[in-house]
């Protein structure tokens, strides 16, 4: 049996090797392989690691999941946990680093932006750089704030994008652009969980894909940051998200004798996680890992299906990007 820490070691020097081969890299296979050693950290790595502030920033939502939030008059943190809970407890709890959640906004996409701005310009004061940890909304929220502000790249080192929907959400295009009105029947429902329609447009595929297109060259410019996007592709296998899986691979909720029979979507069809298209979890010449089985809301909270722990998942990404973070 080869030791726990040699193989570690082993896992981190493969991947900084395949993430070397080329501009953008499949991590997936050394994902897996961090992913089944199961291990805690190391003393060493824990040491490389503290000295970097680690944010967490949630997506759209998030007001909904997390005990100490009342901005939403639904709450269900008490059944699902605090939104990125376990991944504040294990780096703040267990490994002892510095790590603070920003307050999200699914309101207003400016506030996130904000509360990130804030939170790298402590660090920047502080003499010490940034790892942050996104997840939707969030993620798209950091991105623009990069492209807006360059000052701040100075203060990241390395970031980990969960299922950010960089192209766009095909969901948030069928919530304004539907025969079923969901717009209407649902409009006066999502005030209660703090969100407005801007914030579900500014999700749709024309205003992401837009972006994309406007900051091509900013956006590129920011790959020289360490930085790992993952998507979830829950296509075939059990999920809350169906429903949604469905919209995004054949344009509606089901199909009857091989056609759908109200088209809430007209393509480009993709797999997903049910929120996001995998291809639009991905940016340009940046390495990235896929998360099969895994849906949009089991990598932050806890719901039925689940096919990743959250400790074994943070910890190996955590590793896939550490030896980038060790050429800082």
């Amino acid at each position: 049996m080869v030791p726990s820490r040699l193989k570690a070691v082993f896992i981190l020097m493969f991947g900084l090797v395949v993430s070397l081969w080329g501009r953008a890299a499949d991590l997936t296979s050394v994902f897996h392989k961090a992913y089944a050693d199961n291990s805690q950290l190391s003393l060493t790595e824990q040491a490389q690691l503290r000295p970097f502030d680690f944010y967490l920033v949630p997506g759209i939502l998030s007001e909904a999941f997390l005990k100490e939030d009342d901005r939403s008059s639904v709450s269900f943190a008490r059944l699902t946990g605090d939104y990125l809970g376990t991944q504040q407890d294990l780096l703040q709890k267990v490994y002892k680093f510095n790590s603070v959640r920003l307050s999200s906004s699914s309101k207003s996409v400016s506030e996130i932006k904000e509360n990130i701005r804030k939170a790298l310009d402590q660090s920047a004061c502080a003499g010490r750089k940034a790892v942050l940890l996104t997840h939707s909304l969030g993620g798209l929220a950091l991105l623009e704030s990069l492209v807006d502000f360059p000052h701040h790249r100075d203060s990241v080192a390395g970031i980990v994008f969960l299922q950010s929907p960089f192209y766009g959400s095909p969901i948030a295009d069928a919530y304004f652009d539907n025969p079923l009105y969901l717009d209407k029947l649902l409009g006066t429902v999502i005030p209660f969980f703090n969100t407005s329609p801007d914030t579900i447009r500014y999700l749709g595929t024309a205003s992401r894909s837009q972006f994309m297109k406007d900051n091509s060259e900013a956006i590129l410019s920011l790959t020289r940051i360490p930085m790992i996007t993952v998507g979830g592709v829950v296509n075939g296998q059990k999920s809350l998200f169906t429903p949604a899986v469905n919209i995004m691979a054949m344009g509606c909720l089901e199909q009857v004798f091989g056609h759908c029979v109200v088209r809430l979507y007209s393509g480009p069809y993709d797999v997903s996680d049910g929120m996001v298209p995998f291809e639009s979890s991905k940016l340009p010449d940046v390495d990235f890992v896929r998360l099969d089985g895994a849906d949009h809301g089991e990598t932050v909270v806890n719901i039925p299906y689940q096919q990743y722990d959250k400790v074994r998942t943070t910890t190996a990404l955590l590793r896939l990007l550490l030896p980038s973070l060790n050429r800082l």
